[in-house]
């Protein structure tokens, strides 16, 4: 891990990055240039509590009713801590369990603190490596973030390395939700044509934007109204594509990714209808959600299925991912 150094030159153009900040008490990194601004907790999964458009100062995280709070023994776990916007989720996506003999839990990497090393750091281009080695299976985890000058696109690009000599799987993809400021009930979601929506507690299938089964006739598109009750389903987008536009200032987001490792794009429509926990009817967003497997499939599942992914001894598997500010 790179070191922060009190003599450190500070540069307040181009793309820079502060890397010795504290947020909430979690070890946090920054990165920016002329048009975003990041702030990545190393403490809690490398994931972003601040993606900001600096032009129109809209951030794109949404943020649940707790919001970020400080660690506590009591709730160690993602459900109880988790504060909305983007998570990597690895080595189990669905339901803490017993594999293989290990407890794998439910975004171990999401909770879990991350190093960084800076890889290339001038005015055109940020490059910062995270890296998480998992407890619970022997799996070592790195990610790049790329930010160049000038663009509003950031790409990530990921590998995973199995550390053992012998096979492993695991599931792995972004819990990436969307909500307030950026979206609201009148803000559109597109897939590319030929996309299929599935609900796989049915089985039905429709093509995007419709919705499966006896309820053809709403349109996916297109955000409910606060109270409206929808299911869990996946879209099957073979281009690894979608597009929010959601804000009142003309902004929308465009998220890609490998298509061949996340074929599912989990819909979750949590428009502020469930009386119960975890939410009780306080939040209303959307997540759209890039995973290996169809949505609620645990490890072992898919495993039993020949749905994890899987790597051979002291194998490697590498994806990526790219957000853009359109």
């Amino acid at each position: 891990m790179t070191m922060s150094s009190y003599y450190k030159r500070y540069r307040n153009h181009g793309c820079r990055v502060m890397d010795d900040l504290q947020y909430k008490g979690y070890r946090s990194i920054l990165l920016e240039n002329d048009l975003i601004q990041i702030i990545l907790l190393l403490d809690r999964g490398g994931e972003p509590v601040r993606w900001l458009h600096k032009p129109t100062d809209t951030d794109f995280i949404w943020h649940t009713r707790m919001g970020l709070l400080p660690q506590h023994a009591l709730y160690p776990d993602y459900q109880m801590t988790y504060m909305g916007g983007w998570q990597e989720m690895l080595p189990e996506v669905s339901q803490t369990h017993v594999y293989r003999g290990a407890m794998v839990h439910r975004g171990e990497s999401a909770i879990t603190p991350w190093d960084y090393e800076l890889i290339r750091e001038d005015e055109e281009e940020i490059r910062v490596r995270l890296s998480n080695r998992l407890r619970s299976l022997p799996l070592k985890v790195e990610k790049t973030f790329i930010l160049r000058r000038g663009e509003t696109i950031v790409r990530l690009e990921e590998t995973v390395i199995n550390e053992s000599p012998k096979p492993l799987e695991f599931n792995w993809g972004h819990h990436l939700a969307f909500g307030a400021p950026f979206l609201n009930e009148h803000s559109t979601v597109e897939f590319e044509h030929g996309s299929t929506v599935v609900n796989m507690e049915t089985g039905e299938r429709s093509e995007w934007p419709r919705m499966p089964g006896h309820y053809g006739n709403i349109d996916l598109s297109f955000l409910a109204a606060p109270g409206t009750s929808r299911p869990l389903l996946a879209v099957e987008c073979t281009t690894g594509n979608y597009r929010l536009n959601g804000s009142s200032e003309g902004l929308a987001l465009s998220v890609s990714w490998d298509a061949a490792i996340w074929p599912y794009t989990w819909y979750w429509q949590n428009f502020a209808a469930d009386s119960d926990a975890p939410f009780f009817g306080c939040e209303y967003n959307i997540g759209l959600e890039p995973f290996n497997v169809p949505q609620k499939w645990t490890l072992a599942e898919a495993a039993a299925r020949g749905a994890a992914l899987r790597l051979d001894p002291y194998g490697s598997l590498s994806a990526w991912l790219t957000i853009e500010v359109i």
